[in-house]
C-alpha cells in the first residue's frame, strides 16, 4: 500500500468516525448513534404518506365522522409526545387489520383494525404504539442501520445536510415504502408499548386499554385467527412475554383513566353494519379475478345495498363493465365512485382510459392528471404519452413515455419500447454505434453495436468517402433481417481501402423497431 493511498483511507475514516455522531433519544433519553438529518424524516414522510395510502386503498371516506374520531384521539395523543412533529392520522379503506407509522409523524389505522378494536383506550394504544415509533425513530434507525452497512467511507462525503447527503436521502426517500412493512426489533417494541402507554396517561386515558389490546393479539395469535392480523403482526408480533411486560407497567400508572367503550362503539356502528358489505366485496374481487363476472356483479351489487356510499363497489362495477367493452356503463360507475370520493386515484385513471378510448381525449387528459397527483402510475403516464403522440406532441408523448418506463411492468415495458420508437424516428442512429476495422482483403468492415434493449429491423446505411481523386463519394447498404437487443453485428461495406483515401464515415439512415 502506498503511503498516499494509506493516508486518503485514514482520512476517509476520520470523517466518517466524525460523522457517526451521538444524540439524545427524545423518547427514551438515550445517547445513540444518529446519522439521519430530521428533515429527511420529514421529507421521507411527507414523501411517502399520500402514495401509501392511495396504494392500499385510500382513505376511507364512506362515514366521515370515523376518520374526525380517529384524527381527535391521534391528536389528544400527539399533544404529549415527547417529540414534536407534523403528526397526521388517516383511517386507509382496507380491510386487513394493519396500522403503521412512517417517518415524520405520519401514522395510518386500517378499517380493518378498527373493527376489531372495542374501545376508545384501544384505539389510543394503536396510536400511541405508532407515534413513538415515529418520535423514537425507530423506522428511521432501520434505515440507518442499512445505510451503514453500505458502506462507512461512502459516507464520508456526507460533511453536511445539504451537500452529498441529499443524495443518500433521495435514495433512502425511494424505499420509505418499505418501512411500514419491516419488522420492528424487540426494543423498539417494547419502547413503543411502554413509552405509549405514558401517553396514554398523560392524555387522559387508561393504559389497560393497552394491556387489553395485547391480550387480544395474543389470543388470535394462539387462534387459527392470526392470519386475520397478519399485516399487522409481521411488523408488531405479539407475544405472552410482551403481555405481561404491559400489564406490569400499567401497574404503575395512574389509575382510572378514560375508557371510552360507548363513544368508541358508537362511533364505529356504521362500520360494524356494513362489515358484511365489505365481505361481499372480497369475495366479489376474488370473483373477477376469476374471470366469474356474474358473480362478481352480483356481490358488488349487494355490498351496494348494505353501503351505497363506498365507492369501491362502483369501481369494481366499473371493472366488470370494461372487461366486458360495455364503455359506456364503466364510466357511469367511474364517475359515481368520483362523485363518492374524488381522493382515490383508481376510479380517476379508469374513468381516464375509458375516455381516451372513446375518443374523449380531453377528459381523459384530465381524469389522468388527477389520478397521477394522487399517485403516479405507469397506466396513467403511458396513456398521456399516447395521447400526446396521436395530437402530435412528440416532445411531451416523450415525457410522459419516459415517466412510464421507469416501471418494469408490463405497461412500463410497453412504454420504453414507445419511446425508443419514438427516439429511433427522430434520431436513426440514437441507438446504433458503428465501428470500421481492415479484413486481410483491405475491405473495410462494419461493426454495428445495438445498445438498445430492443431488436431493430430494417437498418439502412449511408457510407460517405473521398476517393482516390480527393471527391467525396456516398454508398449506401441496407442491413438484410434483423439486429437483436444489445447484441453486434459484423457486415462488409464493399468498399476497399484502395478505393477511399480515408476511413469511410458510417451514418445510420433509417431504422425500425422490430414487430413482436
Amino acid at each position: 500500500m502506498t503511503y498516499k493511498l494509506f493516508l486518503t483511507i485514514c482520512s476517509h475514516w476520520v470523517i466518517a468516525a466524525a460523522l457517526l455522531g451521538c444524540a439524545t433519544n427524545p423518547v427514551t433519553g438515550k445517547s445513540e448513534l444518529s446519522i439521519i438529518f430530521e428533515s429527511w424524516e420529514l421529507k421521507t414522510g411527507k414523501q411517502h404518506y399520500l402514495p401509501m395510502r392511495q396504494s392500499q386503498g385510500g382513505d376511507y371516506v364512506a362515514d366521515p365522522q370515523v376518520q374526525d374520531y380517529v384524527r381527535q384521539v391521534g391528536n389528544r395523543l400527539a399533544a404529549v409526545s415527547d417529540r414534536k412533529l407534523p403528526y397526521e392520522f388517516f383511517v386507509v379503506n382496507d380491510g386487513t387489520a394493519n396500522a403503521w407509522a412512517l417517518p415524520g409523524g405520519k401514522i395510518a389505522i386500517h378499517r380493518g383494525l378498527l373493527t376489531e378494536l372495542k374501545s376508545e383506550a384501544e384505539l389510543a394504544a394503536v396510536l400511541s404504539h405508532e407515534i413513538v415509533h415515529a418520535a423514537a425513530k425507530h423506522g428511521a434507525k432501520n434505515m440507518q442501520r442499512g445505510m451503514l452497512l453500505q458502506s462507512t467511507i461512502a459516507l464520508a462525503g456526507a460533511a453536511t445536510e445539504n451537500s452529498n447527503y441529499t443524495e443518500y436521502a433521495e435514495q433512502a426517500a425511494e424505499l420509505g415504502a418499505t418501512l411500514i412493512r419491516t419488522k420492528y426489533g424487540r426494543d423498539a417494541e417494547r419502547e413503543s408499548d411502554l413509552f405509549g402507554m405514558n401517553y396514554m396517561a398523560r392524555a387522559g386515558y387508561d393504559p389497560m386499554g393497552a394491556v387489553d389490546l395485547q391480550q387480544t393479539f395474543v389470543n388470535i395469535s394462539r387462534s387459527r385467527q392470526s392470519n386475520a392480523l397478519g399485516a399487522l403482526f409481521a411488523s408488531h408480533p405479539p407475544s405472552s412475554e410482551r403481555l405481561a411486560s404491559n400489564r406490569a407497567h400499567a401497574a404503575t400508572l395512574p389509575k382510572g383513566g378514560e375508557r371510552g367503550t360507548v363513544s368508541y362503539q358508537q362511533t364505529m356502528q356504521r362500520l360494524q353494519i356494513t362489515k358484511p358489505a365489505y365481505q361481499a366485496y372480497e369475495k366479489a374481487t376474488a370473483a373477477f379475478a376469476e374471470a366469474d363476472f356474474a358473480t362478481a356483479r352480483a356481490l358488488a351489487k349487494k355490498a351496494i345495498k348494505i353501503e351505497p356510499n363506498e365507492a369501491h363497489f362502483f369501481g369494481l362495477l366499473g371493472d366488470i363493465a370494461s372487461i366486458n367493452d360495455r364503455l359506456a356503463a364503466a364510466q357511469k360507475n367511474y364517475r359515481q365512485a368520483i362523485r363518492l370520493n374524488d381522493r382515490f386515484f383508481y376510479s380517476h385513471l379508469q374513468s381516464g382510459l375509458v375516455s381516451q378510448e372513446l375518443g374523449e381525449l380531453d377528459a381523459a387528459k384530465a381524469s389522468l392528471k388527477r389520478s397521477i397527483e394522487l399517485l403516479p402510475t405507469a397506466s396513467a403516464y403511458n396513456a398521456l404519452g399516447e395521447i400526446a403522440e396521436s395530437e402530435g406532441n412528440i416532445a411531451q408523448a416523450k415525457k410522459y413515455f419516459a415517466a412510464a418506463s421507469k416501471d418494469n411492468g408490463k405497461t412500463g415495458q410497453a412504454a420504453l419500447t414507445s419511446l425508443i420508437r419514438l427516439n429511433a424516428a427522430a434520431n436513426p442512429g440514437a441507438y446504433i454505434t458503428t465501428t470500421l476495422e481492415l479484413s486481410g482483403s483491405g475491405e473495410w468492415i462494419i461493426t454495428l453495436h445495438n445498445t438498445a434493449p430492443r431488436d431493430f429491423t430494417g437498418l439502412k446505411l449511408v457510407l460517405a468517402y473521398a476517393d482516390q481523386n480527393g471527391r467525396m463519394r456516398r454508398q449506401r447498404l441496407s442491413l438484410s433481417g434483423h439486429i437483436s437487443a444489445q447484441n453486434r453485428r459484423r457486415i462488409n461495406s464493399g468498399l476497399t481501402v484502395a478505393a477511399s483515401l480515408y476511413p469511410p464515415q458510417v451514418t445510420v439512415s433509417e431504422i425500425q423497431l422490430l414487430a413482436n
